[in-house]
Formats: C-alpha cells, sequence, structure tokens
C-alpha cells in the first residue's frame, strides 16, 4: 500500500480533494483555486470553488450544496464560516472570520512578535439561498438570513434579515425579495 504524503502536494485545484475533511459528490474545484488548511474545509454536494478563489481554513469552513464560489473570493481571518445550500458569492467579495483587536497598545498586523496583535476570531454564517453580488465585504460575527440579497459593493457588518435586500457601505435594507415557493 502506498503511503499518502501531503509535502509537495500543490494545494490548488482537484489536488485538494483528498485532503479536505469532506467533499461532496460532484464538487468541482477549479485548478487556479487555492485552499490552505483543507482538513477543516467541507465542501457539499456540487458545488463549485472558481479559479483564483482562496480559502484560509481557519477554525473550519463549510459551504452548502449547490453552491457557486466565483473568482477572485477570499475567505480570510482563521475564525469559522458556515455558507448554507444554493448561495452564489459574487466574484471578489471577501468573506473575513476574525479581525485585529484595537486594543491601546496593541499592534494591527501580524509577524512581529508574541504579545503585539490580538486576533478576535469569530463565525460568519451565510444561510440557504442567499445572492452575494461582486465585490462585497462581509465582517465576522454576523448572520445574512435565508434568501437575503446583497448588492455588488455592499459592506455588511451587521445581520442580514431572511429575504432582505441589502445595498451600500454600510449596507442598509432597501427591499424585500419575495421567497420561494416551497419545494421549489
Amino acid at each position: 500500500m502506498k503511503e499518502f504524503n501531503i509535502e509537495g502536494i500543490e494545494m490548488m485545484g482537484e489536488n485538494v480533494k483528498a485532503l479536505l475533511k469532506r467533499c461532496g459528490e460532484g464538487v468541482r474545484i477549479m485548478p487556479l483555486a487555492k485552499i490552505a488548511n483543507p482538513g477543516v474545509v467541507e465542501l457539499g454536494d456540487s458545488c463549485r470553488v472558481r479559479d483564483f478563489v482562496f480559502f484560509w481554513g481557519g477554525q473550519g469552513v463549510k459551504i452548502g450544496k449547490y453552491t457557486d464560489v466565483q473568482p477572485h473570493v477570499v475567505v480570510w481571518g482563521g475564525g469559522e464560516l458556515i455558507v448554507g445550500d444554493r448561495v452564489s458569492i459574487g466574484p471578489g467579495s471577501v468573506l473575513l472570520t476574525a479581525v485585529y483587536s484595537h486594543t491601546e497598545g496593541l499592534k494591527m498586523v501580524d509577524g512581529l512578535g508574541e504579545g503585539t496583535a490580538h486576533a478576535l476570531y469569530g463565525r460568519l454564517v451565510v444561510e440557504d439561498d442567499v445572492y452575494i453580488g461582486a465585490n462585497c465585504t462581509l465582517m465576522p460575527n454576523i448572520t445574512i438570513g435565508e434568501g437575503a440579497v446583497i448588492g455588488a459593493g455592499s459592506f455588511i457588518n451587521t445581520d442580514a434579515e431572511p429575504w432582505g435586500i441589502y445595498v451600500g457601505s454600510p449596507a442598509r435594507k432597501i427591499g424585500v425579495r419575495p421567497q420561494a415557493p416551497e419545494g421549489k
């Protein structure tokens, strides 16, 4: 039996599937998508991770069934991300799962030595049937409710109500999206 050694394996594209915590049926990871810390990443059935996507697995990333992560999306911060089923995450969007503490005496950058910075890890939840437009930023410790729409270029730092339509920086609710009939 051949021993499996991850050293030297590029954590990009289909190569990373065997290293994921869970990889559903029909998952497509494009060749230029990169997943760091894949052992904490779960990808649901038939989800797609497009080229130039970068996931930092952090404390865990769970992506639901039929979810489409479009080019240049970044998942960053080292916290936890949970994305539901049938979600579209627009190109260039950034999903943050941690921020730095701005407490007096602390720096807001890595690499300066022990005790100089402090990350505040969080949890970002995106429920089922959400649409996130291009170039959005989602902060940690919020929930984007089922069926919500986040307009292109929006900055989301508070919860978004289910089926609400949000735009702007910071985003504000401008309307309500019609709910899909049950079972469709």
